[in-house]
């Protein structure tokens, strides 16, 4: 059985709840997108890279048998090094385009360097190592990507060819990495703008879907409320009808099978008028703004010795032992009424589920900033699945823990202790039972 107010949900709880899932999976996304736009330019531009070194080494072996021909009759005239800026190898450096960042290596047939142009330092130790150096081969080399490649004189067929040099061609990857390290910064700047974008973004959604149940949650509280009041009359008029009869003796002289009817009547109707009680409680308690007025600043410790005193009888009536460890000072600041119906509801709902024979514990004690209240029995304990649901109105667990309570005490428990700023869990106790710990914030 539940009713309206039982399934109210901390909306504001799930709305961040809901705000962050979708911030993560947005966030996700964008960078899964990131990274595979990542991954494909640095793809694009590495097979960029290796088609522009190809297209270097081809226009320097177009150039290699004229260049070898010059050089020749450069051999056999003066100031050799004055007239090789012109002829075919200035117009190897225009049709090579700028070669800044590139490096152009022309070798003889005995791998003998002829000459080379551009600025980018050449790592020859690479070509030592060259395992097959007749083949067109691509080579590693520390920041940039290198070709080399054979010149033959005639390449008909495989048989007909006369090998004239080889060319090395090498382009740095400076260039590329730096608009690469550009684009990873304003992936990584426009990721985290999109994640915030969507951050707030979901946060507006989740609100404006959100409002309709909030709105009829209101209603559905301000029902239980009005219904609340609405039965505390005619409930008070009736047991008011019965304690009238009965201090006029008039229930003496009516028939037993009478009397004893009225008597459930008067006893339903106590139950009937504590539960009203109960949900009049949670009504006020579900409240946003808790309502300071009559706290107070008092040693919890204080009114748990109290309550011990109170319950004592009723343990010992039941077979149980009521234990308590309460190590003062405790100071709190709250209303000391609900304090009491907290601590009250634990006490009998560890009374009730432990058996004759066994033993109740209340623990009082400041922990730092925090006063902590456990309550441990002996009952048959609350699974470890079921112990977030035992705080739900009108929930019951199996047999074992049923009772004839209304399935409110411990909901109301909870209700209290957030309103005080503080948190309530079950656990499992060393004996096998529940554990019920407490943690509110200490008085200032």
């Amino acid at each position: 059985m539940t009713t309206p107010a039982a399934m109210e949900p901390d909306l504001s709880r799930i709305r961040w709840k809901l705000t962050g899932r979708y911030a993560v999976i947005s966030s996700f996304v964008l960078v899964m997108f990131g990274i595979a736009v990542f991954l494909e330019v640095s793809r694009a531009r590495s097979a960029l890279l290796r088609e522009q070194v190809q297209q270097l080494a081809s226009t320097a072996a177009s150039q290699m048998p004229l260049i070898l021909h010059e050089m020749e009759e450069y051999n056999q005239l003066p100031h050799q090094q004055l007239l090789r800026e012109s002829g075919h190898i200035a117009r190897l450096e225009s049709q090579a385009s700028a070669l800044q960042h590139k490096k152009i290596l022309l070798f003889d047939k005995d791998r003998t360097i002829l000459s080379q142009f551009g600025d980018m330092p050449a790592d020859l130790k690479a070509l030592e190592t060259l395992a097959q150096p007749d083949e067109r081969q691509f080579i590693t080399v520390p920041n940039g990507v290198a070709y080399w490649r054979p010149v033959y004189l005639r390449e008909s067929t495989a048989s007909n060819r006369e090998l004239e040099g080889y060319v090395f061609t090498s382009l740095s990857t400076a260039p590329t990495d730096r608009e690469m390290v550009r684009l990873r910064n304003g992936l990584v700047v426009g990721g985290a703008v999109g994640a915030l974008a969507a951050a707030m973004l979901s946060q507006w959604m989740v609100g404006s879907s959100l409002k309709p149940i909030r709105d009829q949650l209101r209603r559905l509280i301000r029902f239980t409320s009005d219904a609340s009041h609405e039965l505390r009359h005619p409930l008070t008029a009736i047991r008011a009808v019965i304690g009238a009869a009965r201090e006029r003796g008039q229930l003496e002289h009516a028939e037993p099978a009478l009397a004893e009817k009225i008597e459930r009547i008067d006893q339903a109707t106590a139950e009937m008028s504590r539960l009203v009680d109960d949900l009049l409680l949670l009504t006020r308690l579900d409240r946003s703004a808790p309502d300071q007025q009559h706290w107070q600043r008092f040693d919890l410790c204080d009114l748990a010795e109290d309550l011990v005193a109170l319950y004592r009888d009723r343990a010992a009536s039941q077979q149980l032992q009521l234990k308590a460890d309460l190590q003062r000072p405790a100071m709190i600041h709250g209303h000391p009424e609900q304090l009491r119906r907290l601590l009250s509801n634990l006490l009998v709902n560890a009374m009730q589920f432990t058996p004759p024979g066994g033993s109740v514990a209340l623990q009082v004690q400041l922990q730092g900033h925090q006063v902590m209240v456990v309550v441990d029995d002996e009952g048959p304990g609350i699974p470890a699945a079921q112990r977030r649901l035992v705080f739900e109105r009108f929930w019951q667990a199996d047999a074992a823990r049923s009772g004839p309570n209304s399935g409110l005490g411990l909901s109301i428990a909870r209700g209290i202790a957030q309103v005080h700023g503080g948190v309530i869990e079950a656990q499992g106790s060393s004996s096998g039972g529940c554990r019920m710990a407490v943690q509110l914030p200490a008085a200032a």
